[in-house]
């Protein structure tokens, strides 16, 4: 599924991992270089070469697999390794990807664990992670309380990105006077750059900027995607139990009740969030729970309790931000 890393050749060169998943594997031909690792990985596992001495020529090749009595094809890969020379006592290192294990054969080794993009970030959330664990003894509340941990830190930033939507949601009469005074225009007219220029007029007098509601939201999404990529990932989620039914972190909850509770606290948040006057806005905004409770039907339930308590502190912290800066003002009547 979309939650399990796929099984893939790699060739670890010059600081960099460069991977080879599934059926691309028996189309890359022929890797040669000096590797200081090369291998298979799949979701939680390796098998590699550990710093081989000289230059390699590495071949990987797709092999589907369907177990007997199995109606599910398998995607596995192999790999042969050659020398040009006799290498000598060649190294490997076949077992899990937990990252103490990886980094006591080297840093380096640790980039066959592919956190993505967001690796920067990832790492150090795995240390904090790790970090609260071991007051906690259950990785399941460990991530609940990582994640309040997190939403704390960005708690400032979610305020600003409140006060500055309701100032646009203020201004929304104004904004619409504006535009239907130039709705007989085309879209092509000289002229509508006047409306513009009063748009952004009226923006500048009232302090608000259509930007600085979503930019503080945007500086969020690097931590929250690492802590997904961390989870989803993290082998040390597996075979973890939670409590109750959640008896394994990396498995989907068997009853699917924290999914639904999850898109439940996304329909609530959307509800809360201040209104754009688009209608067609708001049906997408409400369309979305229900898209992410189907996707994360089948997630892992570590990653659906992480995201559902994201969602309940942004609930609370949206209720504080509101008492906090009041009901909406009252717009006077806007002449068109």
């Amino acid at each position: 599924g979309n939650y399990v890393y796929p099984a893939a050749g790699f060739v670890h060169l010059n600081g960099s991992v460069e991977r080879f998943a599934g059926a691309a594997a028996s189309s890359a031909g022929v890797q040669q270089g000096a590797f200081r690792y090369a291998g298979v990985t799949d979701h939680y596992f390796v098998a590699s070469t550990i710093e081989a001495p000289g230059t390699q020529r590495v071949e990987f090749s797709h092999v589907p697999y369907t177990p007997a009595g199995e109606q599910t094809v398998r995607q596995f890969v192999a790999f042969t390794i050659g020398f040009d020379q006799a290498p000598g006592d060649l190294r490997f290192f076949v077992g899990p990807k937990q990252f103490e294990a990886l980094s006591a054969v080297s840093p380096e080794f640790t980039k066959v664990i592919d956190f993505g993009m967001f690796a920067f970030l990832a790492v150090p959330l795995r240390g904090a992670l790790e970090w609260v664990q071991g007051f906690v003894g259950n990785y399941g509340w460990s991530i609940i309380v990582l994640t309040i941990l997190i939403n704390l830190v960005m708690a400032p930033l979610r305020h600003k990105s409140v006060v500055s939507m309701r100032k646009m949601q203020e201004l929304q009469p104004q904004l619409k006077a504006i535009q239907d005074r130039y709705s007989h225009l085309k879209m092509t007219d000289p002229a509508r750059g006047k409306m513009n220029e009063e748009v952004m007029a009226l923006y500048k007098s009232k302090g608000a900027n259509p930007a600085s509601g979503c930019l503080p939201m945007l500086l969020t999404l690097p931590v929250l995607f690492a802590f997904y990529s961390l989870l989803s990932q993290a082998i040390e989620m597996r075979g973890a139990p939670f409590a109750g039914w959640i008896t394994d972190l990396s498995q989907r909850d068997p009853w699917y009740i924290t999914p639904l509770l999850m898109g439940a606290t996304m329909f609530w948040q959307q509800r809360l969030q201040p209104g754009t006057g688009d209608p067609v806005q708001q049906k997408v905004l409400m369309f979305m729970p229900v898209m992410f409770t189907a996707m994360f039907l089948p997630a892992p339930s570590g990653l659906v309790i992480y995201w559902f308590v994201s969602n309940l502190w942004a609930i609370g912290q949206q209720y504080f931000t509101n008492w906090m800066i009041g009901p909406p003002k009252a717009v006077a009547g806007v002449k068109r």
